[in-house]
């Protein structure tokens, strides 16, 4: 796992900057084989808050019309969907067991409604990405808030509305930094009154937030020389794969 974890980090802190999305959904894929979802949800968040925070010092062109008007309601979402996925943590329900053989387990409400989640953004970054959508800013920025505190998965709802709004790829990258930031600091400080950090080898945390800084860095020099429809596809793939694993109860 020592290994195995920072390099998913590096690889998938690098995308984000390609696709808008990327280190919460390739990160939590990763986590989730030697962690319950409640406990690799908060280790993402922190990865993620801390690599938001380097892509945010280094890229600045910002429009803040559109931070403002996104990230007032993703805040605000992102701290219920938090307080609901602490809820949902405390009472372990099964919903079904398809448990016969050793490679499955039963799949508890958590599991279920992340399974799901992540099965629907899968299809929403296949079929919506790049098409204009007719809603409000505010209106996407809290679903993209309130599912980033549920599950983790807030880049990529989020890039579907910025991309119809911002051009220009340096200012698509700094604008999503920097709302992807907010989004963090609100989410983790509900997370770090809830996680159990008996549970968490942080010898690993520190490993993987720095394999995921690198890959910021790396991503920041790379930034204009990346064509990104194949990485979002490949991501969509991964997304619904997981997404049907554990629903299915194998992870």
């Amino acid at each position: 796992m020592f290994w195995f974890i920072p390099l998913v980090a590096f690889f998938a802190a690098l995308l984000t900057f390609f696709s808008g999305f990327g280190l919460g959904t390739l990160l939590l894929a990763a986590l989730i084989w030697y962690y319950p979802p409640e406990i690799a949800i908060g280790i993402t968040a922190i990865v993620h808050l801390l690599s938001s925070i380097v892509k945010s010092s280094f890229n600045r062109d910002i429009n803040w019309s559109i931070a403002f008007y996104f990230g007032i309601s993703s805040i605000f979402f992102a701290v219920l969907g938090s307080i609901l996925l602490t809820e949902l943590s405390n009472y372990p329900t099964y919903v079904y067991d398809l448990t016969e053989t050793t490679f499955t387990r039963p799949v508890s409400l958590l599991s279920f409604l992340i399974g799901i989640i992540m099965l629907v953004f899968s299809f929403i970054e296949v079929l919506l990405k790049g098409k204009s959508l007719r809603l409000p800013l505010w209106v996407g920025g809290a679903m993209s808030g309130f599912m980033g505190g549920l599950s983790g998965h807030q880049g990529a709802l989020r890039s579907v509305f910025l991309m119809k709004e911002v051009k220009e790829v340096n200012q698509f990258v700094s604008t999503g930094a920097l709302i992807g930031l907010a989004t963090d600091l609100v989410r983790n400080a509900v997370y770090l009154n809830t996680i159990q950090w008996e549970e968490i080898d942080l010898t690993l945390l520190l490993l993987t937030a720095m394999a995921a800084i690198l890959g910021v860095l790396v991503g920041t020099m790379a930034l204009s020389k990346v064509n990104i429809r194949a990485i979002q596809v490949l991501v969509s793939f991964g997304m619904a794969l997981l997404g049907t694993a554990m629903m299915l109860g194998f992870i």
